[in-house]
């Protein structure tokens, strides 16, 4: 063997030294993608509780309306009735009970919100804070006229 072939047999990677960086490199792209798919599990489930929010918002505005316009009353006027499982248009299930009211505290409801009817059994209840005197004029005359007791 001359010397000039010696030094050019020299020049190339090693069948190990290809293997080893394969690896490296195979390592970085696993890790790569067990973050991407973390990402995306992350991102469903901020999508899912920002939906949860909004319906939970939009929920609770209605009872907010309802009941700042004497809607929610049972038969005897003296609690407000409970929604046991009702459904949004977008198929939503929810649910709203009452909280026994204490005095001198703010109406409190404890709302659930699910995908389905079955899942509001485990649904996270959240509490809000209904304000029965946050009503405009046409609300406060419709609650006064069935308030009036019959003739």
């Amino acid at each position: 063997m001359t010397p000039d072939r010696a030094s050019a047999a020299q020049r190339g990677f090693t069948l190990i030294e290809i293997l080893v960086a394969l690896m490296v490199f195979l390592a970085g792209v696993t890790g790569l993608l067990a973050l991407l798919t973390t990402g995306m599990a992350l991102h469903g489930q901020g999508l899912a509780l920002s939906r949860a929010t909004s319906h939970l918002e939009e929920v609770g505005a209605e009872l907010q309306r309802q009941v700042a316009a004497g809607e929610r009353w049972d038969a005897e006027r003296q609690l407000y009735t409970d929604v046991e499982a009702a459904q949004l248009p977008d198929g939503t299930w929810y649910t709203a009970v009452f909280l026994e009211p204490q005095p001198d505290e703010p109406l409190v409801v404890e709302l659930r919100v699910a995908s389905s009817r079955k899942g509001l059994a485990t649904a996270t209840p959240v509490r809000r804070a209904l304000d029965p005197a946050q009503v405009d004029a046409t609300s406060v005359r419709r609650f006064l006229e069935q308030a009036k007791p019959a003739r």
